[in-house]
Formats: structure tokens, C-alpha cells, sequence
């Protein structure tokens, strides 16, 4: 029991930390797109946004159905929580949609480093099919983050290449570890490694 509230401790932490970073990052698309008036700079802000929803959701309901846990679920309990796996998962997967639109664009675009779009996706309650999905969608990022890397080849597009790789990395060991708790912290700390380098790149982009 004393493991499980361990657990349950570092994985409310992390999270926590990265729906902060997740909207911070937000904040710091949104304000780039005021600048320059790029649409895919508000597409990837809305879809931090929603990933921060999507990780404050998951830190709430992980407090709300340990405790239940605790006391002992009921059926209707049992019902509510699908529900919100389900809204949570689909929430990540929307940003993630959001992540690979903003990342579509043609080598001449990239040519001007300063109109980079600034990039991300992200991360208990889980549904494996969900996350396969979810799985499916950031392999798209990041295959189009290495050719945007390779006909760029800035640090910016390292950063978001990094970012979305350490992300990708999180969902893999979320449900393929072979260690179930030790493949879960593995991936809240590719989470918060893949949000932190994509942050780092935002405020570098920004200065």
C-alpha cells in the first residue's frame, strides 16, 4: 500500500508539472502567434491548451478515483471513471492532431528559422487502445519533425524533434514495459523531458 501512495505521489508530481509547462507553453505559442499572425502557431497553442487540460483532468480524477479506491468503488463509480479515461485520452489525442497539423508545411517555409512553428504534443487512468491510437498519431509528429530537421537542420527544429521523440518515448514505455510501474515512471519522465525541451526551444524562439 505504502509503494502504491508512492507511486501515486510521483505520478501527480510529474504530471502536475508538466500540464504547468504544458500551458506555459501555450501562453508562449499563443504570444508568438499575436506577433507574427502565423495560423499554425494557434493551432499548436490550442493544442497545449488542450493537453493541459487533458493532464490537470487526469492529475483530478487519479486523486479522485484512489481515494474511491480507498473507501471501495461502487458500479456508478466504476462507470464514471471509463468516462473520464475516455475524455482524458481523447483530449491528448486532439492535441496531438493539432501537434501534426501545425507540423505540416514545405521545406521553403522552413528556410526562415524566425518563422519556425513552435512544436509539441503529450501524458494513473490509461486505455491501452486509446494510447495505441494516441501512439499512432505522435509517430506522424515526429516522422514529419525528422524531415522538417533534415531540410532545416536548426536547433529549433532539434528541439522540436527532441521533444516530440521524448513524447512518442513516454507512450511506448506507458504500455509496452515489460515492468508496469517501472515503465510507468519512465514515461511521466519522457513526458516532462519531451515538455521541457520543447519549453527551452519557445523561450529561446522567443528572445
Amino acid at each position: 500500500m505504502q509503494t502504491d501512495m508512492n507511486l501515486v505521489r510521483i505520478d501527480l508530481f510529474l504530471e502536475t508539472i508538466g500540464a504547468i509547462i504544458a500551458f506555459a507553453i501555450s501562453h508562449y505559442a499563443n504570444s508568438a502567434f499575436k506577433t507574427t499572425g502565423q495560423k499554425r502557431l494557434s493551432d499548436l497553442s490550442t493544442g497545449f491548451l488542450v493537453l493541459s487540460v487533458s493532464m490537470f483532468g487526469r492529475v483530478i480524477g487519479t486523486l479522485y478515483f484512489f481515494v474511491l479506491s480507498v473507501s471501495g468503488e461502487t458500479a456508478s463509480a466504476l462507470t464514471m471513471r471509463g468516462a473520464v479515461i475516455i475524455a482524458v485520452e481523447m483530449l491528448r489525442i486532439m492535441s496531438y492532431i493539432l501537434f501534426a497539423i501545425s507540423t505540416r508545411r514545405g521545406v521553403k517555409e522552413y528556410e526562415n528559422t524566425s518563422q519556425l512553428a513552435i512544436l509539441l504534443a503529450i501524458p494513473g487512468l490509461v486505455s491501452p487502445t486509446l494510447e495505441m491510437v494516441a501512439i499512432i498519431v505522435l509517430l506522424v509528429v515526429v516522422l514529419q519533425s525528422i524531415m522538417n530537421y533534415l531540410s532545416n537542420r536548426s536547433r529549433y527544429a532539434l528541439y522540436v524533434l527532441l521533444g516530440f521523440f521524448f513524447l512518442l518515448l513516454s507512450h511506448i514505455f506507458l504500455i509496452f514495459a515489460l515492468d508496469p510501474t517501472r515503465g510507468y515512471l519512465l514515461s511521466q519522465i519522457f513526458q516532462f523531458l519531451g515538455l521541457i525541451a520543447l519549453l527551452f526551444m519557445l523561450i529561446k524562439a522567443g528572445r
